[in-house]
């Protein structure tokens, strides 16, 4: 019996040990709830822009990849307090679903088309707007609109391993909206790419939810009654952690035209949204009394404004280059060098998961 007991004691120690990994992931998810449940929120002055949410990169069963509907990406949309939603389906011949409007929501339907083995283009339906897509941008020009500078997708990928299976079901247990920071990672050179792309013309940057809702366990009966549905990437868990929005003038009516455009002309940021709501953010350049938006050129000595409506690490970068790092809600500066100006908007003192990753990336503005 005494044996036995030992035995029993040694298998319990090390299967204890085991979980610690788990419990240890779930510690750093507990420290980020916390953190982020006591971010202070402050009153900044609107933005002289009107701010529309939306995403870019979206897959549903017409375009293979995904069994997800138009109505069950719509209903996740509105929910996350979308108001665009850009859909880039696979071309397929015969589609199982025929594209979808509705009045709340203004529904962009593209296409994703591969251009190279590991490369793709995001794009509208008449071509409005071209998006680069892909791990790998060698030998690529700057033919396109916009760059992808972050994937939900590329993260998952990268991170498919037994351990973040299994640490995905715990975190379904205590913190099912908050498992994504487990995986979320930013690929620098993605940024050093965009930087080169912009020392010569105007390249959007975009973050692709690549949202399939297509990873998981569904059960359901013959009749399609849901029995059981444990998803990694349901729609609003996607759509809820990064967002791109548009800026349009103010008083301007919210269109599929007028979404369409800003993108194309860089006026528009990424915000990693799962952290805080941006609403209040702003990034914009002051010329004699006329407000200008990200995308923008305007003369050298214009005063830049970027502002938050939580206290963050603004770093500004002109061409890559960090030249300024100032903590708060609210600065103006006159830079005097030419250069594509962004904004690089960063947590104070954040927990280890969300170190150094970035809450709000913005497009520039060019000082000519």
């Amino acid at each position: 019996m005494p044996i036995l007991i030992k035995i029993a004691g040694y298998l319990l120690a090390a299967l204890i040990v085991v979980q610690l990994p788990f419990f240890y992931a779930l510690y750093q998810t507990h420290r980020v709830a916390r953190y982020l449940g006591s971010l202070p929120r402050q009153q900044v002055e609107s933005p002289p822009f009107v701010d529309v949410k939306g995403t870019i990169h979206v897959h549903s069963a017409a375009g293979g990849h995904s069994t997800g509907t138009y109505p069950e990406i719509i209903e996740a949309a509105k929910e996350a307090g979308y108001r665009y939603l850009f859909l880039t389906e696979h071309r397929r011949e015969y589609t199982r679903y025929h594209q979808m409007e509705d009045p709340e929501l203004i529904l962009i339907h593209g296409f994703e088309e591969p251009v190279a083995p590991s490369a793709t283009i995001l794009t509208s339906g008449n071509r409005e707007v071209t998006i680069f897509s892909g791990s790998s941008l060698e030998g690529v020009d700057t033919w396109f609109d916009g760059l992808e500078i972050y994937n939900m997708h590329e993260n998952a990928v990268a991170r498919n391993t037994p351990f973040h299976w299994i640490s995905f079901l715990y975190h379904q247990l205590l913190y099912p909206d908050l498992f994504y920071f487990q995986l979320w990672e930013l690929n620098p050179n993605r940024l050093i790419e965009w930087d080169r792309f912009l020392e010569t013309k105007m390249v959007t940057g975009t973050a692709g939810n690549d949202a399939h809702q297509n990873i998981g366990i569904v059960l359901q009966t013959t009749s399609g009654k849901s029995i059981l549905s444990l998803r990694v990437d349901p729609y609003l868990q996607s759509f809820r952690f990064v967002t791109n929005h548009v800026f349009l003038p103010p008083e301007s009516e919210v269109s599929r035209e007028a979404i369409l455009e800003a993108l194309k002309a860089g006026s528009s940021y990424i915000a990693f949204e799962n952290i805080a709501d941006p609403m209040g953010f702003s990034f914009h350049a002051r010329t004699e009394g006329q407000f200008h938006p990200m995308g923008a050129r305007v003369p050298r000595g214009s005063e830049l404004v970027f502002q938050s409506p939580i206290p963050v690490r603004f770093l500004l970068k002109r061409s890559g280059e960090t030249i300024e790092e100032l903590e708060g809600t609210y600065f103006s500066l006159n830079p005097d060098q030419p250069g594509a100006y962004r904004v690089e908007a960063y947590l104070i003192d954040p927990p280890s998961l969300l170190q150094d990753k970035p809450w709000v990336l913005s497009n520039p503005i060019f000082l000519e």
